[in-house]
């Protein structure tokens, strides 16, 4: 390849008849400068060439790292996922057994509750027929009494009495004789008994009066029927 300075450096033979020299050195002269120039922007050239071949290489290394990186990104990513969803499957089945654990304690609860109620409402249906059944045999012990003093006044005899006829004088009452004085203590008469058949005491008046002091607290038939009233 004819360089610049070869060209500076050729050297012609002279002849008859030829071209003139001051011609040729200037053509030369010439020539060895558009050399020189050329020669430049082919260093500039190579230069860029090897710079950006630099850089392909240095970008096809940074290729196959990006490369290297987006795989192990990728399976980094999956084992992420994976992991994830792995993860979330088992907490999912840990929530579902303990939502299930949680609803049939709940149900059992509810059960036992459900059943100690209807076992408390059975008891006290119980007690409550208890207590109507002996509300009901205190009410007709309470009448059947009733109705035998009513039956016991209604069959004792009105007494005697004459209103036209005048009443006796009274005859004056004998003096009693003095008790003698013994030294033994007096013997004390017994206090009559009261005769628990005597009409007297025996009256409607009466009877209801000790009805009502016995039983006033308790209300049965009409005097029920006007307490709800009120």
């Amino acid at each position: 390849m004819i360089t610049a300075k070869d060209i500076k450096n050729k050297r012609f033979e002279k002849a008859a008849f030829g071209y003139k020299q001051e011609e040729i050195d200037e053509y030369m002269q010439q020539l060895e400068a558009d050399f020189r120039a050329m020669e430049h922007d082919l260093e500039d050239a190579n230069a860029k060439i090897q710079l950006l071949a630099d850089k392909v290489r240095e970008y096809r290394a940074d290729e196959d790292a990006l490369k290297d990186a987006l795989l192990g990104a990728q399976k980094q990513g999956k084992h992420v996922i994976a992991e994830a969803n792995e993860k979330a499957a088992e907490i999912l089945q840990e929530a579902q057994a303990r939502a299930e654990q949680l609803n049939d304690e709940a149900t059992r609860q509810h059960e036992q509750a459900m059943a100690a109620n209807r076992a408390e409402i059975d008891r006290e249906k119980q007690a409550l027929i208890v207590a109507q059944n002996q509300v009901a045999d205190f009410k007709k012990n309470l009448f059947d009494m009733y109705k035998a003093h009513l039956e016991l006044i209604s069959q004792m005899p009105e007494p005697d009495y004459d209103a036209s006829a005048e009443p006796e004088a009274p005859s004056e009452p004998e003096q009693p004789e003095a008790p003698v004085q013994t030294d033994e203590e007096p013997i004390l008469e017994d206090t009559p008994k009261r005769d628990p058949f005597a009409t007297s005491q025996f009256s409607a008046k009466t009877i209801r009066g000790e009805y009502d002091s016995r039983f006033g607290d308790l209300h049965f038939g009409q005097k029920n029927n006007n307490a709800k009233d009120e």
